[in-house]
C-alpha cells in the first residue's frame, strides 16, 4: 500500500503545481484557449486550475483517490484539446505543444490505472 500511496502522491503533484500556477496567474492559459473561441476563458482556466488543485489535492492524501483520479482525468481532456492545440502551431512550438499532449495521454493512463487499484 505505501507504493500505491507514493504513486498518487507523486501523481498528484503535477496538478497541485500546474493548478497552483495557473490560479497565481492565468493570464497565458487564458490567451491561449482565446483563440480557440473557448467561452468564458477567463472563468474557465480559473476553475480549471481551482478543480486541479483540490482533485491533487485529494489524490495526494489518498482521499476518495478513485473519484479524484475520474475527476483529474475529466478536467485533463479539455485543458489536453485546449491547451495544447499543436495542430495550430509550427515549427518547435508544434513539437512543444505535441509533447504536452502526450504527457497528458501518458498522465491519463497513470490515473487510469489509480482508478483500478486505489482503496
Amino acid at each position: 500500500m505505501f507504493t500505491l500511496h507514493l504513486g498518487e502522491a507523486l501523481l498528484s503533484l503535477i496538478f497541485i503545481v500546474g493548478g497552483g500556477s495557473t490560479l497565481m496567474v492565468p493570464g497565458p492559459r487564458v490567451a491561449q484557449i482565446k483563440r480557440l473561441r473557448f467561452p468564458l476563458a477567463g472563468v474557465a482556466v480559473r476553475l480549471n486550475g481551482l478543480a486541479m488543485v483540490v482533485g491533487g489535492l485529494l489524490l495526494a492524501l489518498g482521499l476518495w483517490a478513485q473519484i479524484a483520479a475520474w475527476i483529474l482525468i475529466a478536467l485533463l481532456i479539455p485543458t489536453t484539446i485546449f491547451g495544447h492545440a499543436f495542430w495550430l502551431e509550427s515549427g518547435p512550438k508544434r513539437q512543444d505543444q505535441l509533447s504536452h499532449l502526450v504527457k497528458n495521454l501518458s498522465i491519463v493512463g497513470g490515473l487510469l490505472l489509480v482508478t483500478l487499484v486505489a482503496r
